[in-house]
C-alpha cells in the first residue's frame, strides 16, 4: 500500500505559472506550462499562453464532441473532468483504471497535448442540493445524491492522478444570502478539506518520507460577503502550528500548496425570489434576468434568508437560461478583489460560468483573470447560434449600416438561414476562401475550415498497396475543403442532426479562442504595462459599442429551439392544437 502511494506522489505533474506582464488587478499576460515526470512515458512540456479558457466534460466527454474532435481542435489545451456523473457505481468505474496516467488513458485524451483537471461537482450546476455536512460534500450523479467525505476525495484524486486537482469546498446550494454562522461553517469546512487534500504521502518503508501533492486549486468561497471572502484568503495563508502544521508539513501555510484560485460564478446568478412568487414554478429561487447579477452587498447582508419551505430540491432546466443577458455588476468586481487582495499575484485565476465575450472582457479588465471555462460556448451550440465577433474589432466592424449593435452570432434555427449558402461568420475567412493578400482572420474549426485528409484510410492490404504511390511520392499535403454553409446547419438542425452541434461546438471555441488571442496579442504587444492596459480597455470600450450586450440574439434561439424540439414526439398534436389556439386569440385581438 505504502508503495503504491509513494508511485501516485511521483507521478504527479509540476505546474508553474510565470507572470510576464501585469498588476494585482487588471490586464495580465502570463503562461501556465505543466512539466511531467521524467519517468513519465509521455515526457512532454505543455504550454499554456493566458489569458485563456478550459472546457468541462459531460461524464468524461467533451459535449457532442468525439475523442478525434478534441485532438483535431487546436485551441483545446485544458480540459475539467467532472468526477460527480462517475458515483453510481462504488468504487467510481475509472479508478479501475491501472498504470501511468490513469485519468488521460481512460478517457482518451492526449497527455501531450491536454492538461486534465478533475473536480468532484460540475461548477456551472446551480441547482439546489442537499446541504453538505462537516465531514461529507453532495454531489449528485444518475442515481441520485451522493456523499463524498474528504478521505474519499483524497483517495480518488491519488488513484487518477490528474494533472490538477479542485479542493472541496462548502459553497452552499442555496440562493444568497447566507447567515453568518452559515459562511463560518463554510470557510472553517473549506481551509480543512484543503488542508486534508493538502497533506503530503509519505513513504512508509523507510523514514526519509517521499513528500508530494497534486497541483491544488482552490475555490475562493465567501459567497456575497466581502468580509467573508477575506477571512478566507486570509485563512490561506496565515502560518499554522502544532497538529495543523504537523499535517501539511513542510507547508508552512495552506497557500504554499495552492497552485491557483477558482471563482465559480453560478451561484451568483441566482437570487430569492419575491415573495409573491414563492408558490410559482421554482418558489424561493430566480434567476438574475437584468444586467445586475448580484445585489449591493450590505442591502443582501441585511435581507433575511428566504423562506425555501416550498422550495423545490433542484432547479429544473427551464429556470436556468443557458444564455442570458446576464452582465457583470458592480459589486462582483469587489467581492473578487476581497478574495485576491490578500494572495499573492503570480498564482492563475480561473472564472466559471462566464455568460458572454463581455464579461470576459471585463473580467481581464477590472480584475486580472487568467483562465475562463467554454461552457457558454458550448451551451450557445446546444440552442443553435454560431459565433460570429471578434477582438479587436476592425474598423469597418464598428457598427452595422443601420447604426444598430452587432450580433455575437447568428441563430441557425432562424427561416432567413434557410438559403444562405455562406460560411459561419463575417468576422471570419474559411480555409477555403483564402489568399496572399487577405488580412481577415481564417477560423481554423472543422465546419469553417475542413481538412481533406493527408493520407488516404487503409481497410486492407490491398488498399496499402493501391495507395503507396502516393505516400511515397511526398505530394500529400493538408489541403482545405469548402466550409459547411448556414443553410446546410440550419436543415441539420431542423432534422436533429447530432453533427449540427458537433459543428457549432467546434466553430464557437474556435471564435473563443480567437477572442483571447486578440486580448493576448494587444497585451503583449506594448513593454508599457500601463499604456498596453490603456489601449485594451478602449479597445474593450470598442468591443462593447460594436456587439449586442443583451444578447437577444439567444433569446430568440432558444424559443426557436423549443419549437424544433418540441414539434415531434409526445403529446404533438395538443401542443400543435394550443399554439393554433394562441395564434387564433392573438389575431382576433388585433383585429378588436
Amino acid at each position: 500500500m505504502a508503495q503504491t502511494q509513494l508511485e501516485a506522489a511521483q507521478r504527479f505533474p509540476k505546474l508553474t505559472f510565470t507572470l510576464e506582464q501585469g498588476k494585482q488587478f487588471g490586464p495580465r499576460v502570463g503562461r501556465l506550462c505543466l512539466t511531467r515526470p521524467s519517468d513519465s512515458p509521455s515526457n512532454h512540456v505543455i504550454d499554456i499562453r493566458t489569458p485563456n479558457f478550459l472546457i468541462g466534460t459531460s461524464r468524461g466527454a467533451v459535449p457532442h464532441f468525439s475523442r478525434d474532435h478534441v485532438h483535431s481542435a487546436n485551441g483545446i489545451s485544458w480540459i475539467n473532468v467532472s468526477f460527480e456523473s462517475f458515483l453510481e457505481q462504488t468504487p467510481p468505474v475509472p479508478t479501475y483504471q491501472t498504470g501511468s496516467q490513469p485519468l488521460h488513458n481512460f478517457l482518451g485524451f492526449d497527455s501531450s497535448k491536454h492538461i486534465v483537471s478533475l473536480s468532484l461537482r460540475d461548477p456551472l450546476d446551480a441547482r439546489e442540493m442537499p446541504p453538505n455536512g462537516n465531514s461529507h460534500v453532495s454531489a449528485v450523479c444518475m442515481r441520485g445524491v451522493r456523499k463524498v467525505t474528504p478521505a474519499d476525495w483524497r483517495s480518488y484524486v491519488l488513484k487518477m492522478q490528474p494533472d490538477i486537482a479542485f479542493a472541496l469546498s462548502d459553497t452552499p446550494f442555496t440562493a444568497p444570502p447566507h447567515s453568518q454562522k452559515r459562511m463560518t461553517k463554510s470557510i472553517e469546512r473549506s481551509a480543512a478539506w484543503l488542508a486534508d487534500l493538502l497533506r503530503p504521502v509519505e513513504n512508509a518503508m523507510d523514514d526519509s518520507p517521499a513528500e508530494s501533492i497534486p497541483n491544488v486549486f482552490v475555490h475562493m468561497v465567501g459567497g456575497t460577503s466581502t468580509s467573508a471572502r477575506r477571512t478566507f484568503s486570509y485563512s490561506l495563508t496565515e502560518t499554522l502550528h502544532g497538529l495543523e502544521a504537523n499535517a501539511v508539513k513542510p507547508l508552512l501555510c495552506l497557500d504554499e500548496g495552492v497552485a491557483g484560485y477558482a471563482f465559480d460564478l453560478a451561484t451568483f446568478h441566482v437570487r430569492p425570489a419575491r415573495p409573491s412568487t414563492l408558490n410559482d414554478r421554482g418558489g424561493g429561487i430566480e434567476i438574475a434576468e437584468n444586467s445586475l447579477i448580484l445585489q449591493n452587498s450590505e442591502s443582501l447582508a441585511q435581507t433575511p434568508t428566504p423562506d425555501t419551505a416550498g422550495t423545490p430540491t433542484s432547479l429544473s432546466s427551464d429556470m436556468i437560461e443557458p444564455l442570458s443577458s446576464l452582465s457583470l455588476a458592480t459589486t462582483l468586481n469587489e467581492l473578487l478583489h476581497a478574495s485576491l487582495d490578500p494572495l499573492p499575484i503570480a498564482k492563475p485565476r480561473l472564472v466559471t460560468d462566464v455568460r458572454s465575450p463581455h464579461e470576459i472582457l471585463r473580467l481581464i479588465r477590472d480584475i486580472g483573470v487568467d483562465v475562463f471555462d467554454a461552457g457558454w460556448a458550448v451551451k450557445a451550440a446546444d440552442i443553435g447560434v454560431a459565433f460570429d465577433f471578434i477582438f479587436p474589432v476592425p474598423k469597418e466592424h464598428d457598427s452595422s449600416p443601420d447604426h444598430r449593435k452587432r450580433d455575437i452570432g447568428h441563430n441557425l434555427y432562424d427561416a432567413k438561414y434557410a438559403h444562405d449558402f455562406i460560411s459561419l461568420a463575417d468576422a471570419f475567412l474559411a480555409g477555403n476562401d483564402r489568399t496572399s493578400s487577405s488580412k481577415t482572420p481564417i477560423c481554423p474549426c472543422a465546419a469553417c475550415s475542413p481538412v481533406a485528409p493527408a493520407f488516404p484510410i487503409h481497410h486492407s492490404k490491398v488498399d496499402v498497396q493501391s495507395h503507396q504511390a502516393h505516400a511515397d511520392d511526398g505530394t500529400s499535403q493538408q489541403q482545405f475543403l469548402p466550409p459547411f454553409t448556414r443553410a446546410y446547419l440550419h436543415h441539420l438542425l431542423h432534422t436533429h442532426e447530432m453533427s449540427a452541434h458537433t459543428l457549432l461546438v467546434a466553430h464557437n471555441v474556435a471564435v473563443l479562442d480567437a477572442l483571447l488571442t486578440g486580448v493576448r496579442t494587444i497585451l503583449s504587444g506594448h513593454v508599457d504595462q500601463d499604456e498596453a492596459a490603456a489601449i485594451f480597455g478602449r479597445e474593450v470600450t470598442r468591443f462593447e459599442e460594436a456587439y449586442d450586450r443583451a444578447m437577444t440574439v439567444f433569446h430568440t434561439a432558444r424559443n426557436n429551439w423549443k419549437d424544433v424540439k418540441y414539434a415531434r414526439g409526445k403529446g404533438r398534436l395538443t401542443r400543435e392544437a394550443q399554439r393554433d389556439k394562441d395564434i387564433r386569440s392573438v389575431h382576433s385581438s388585433e383585429v378588436q
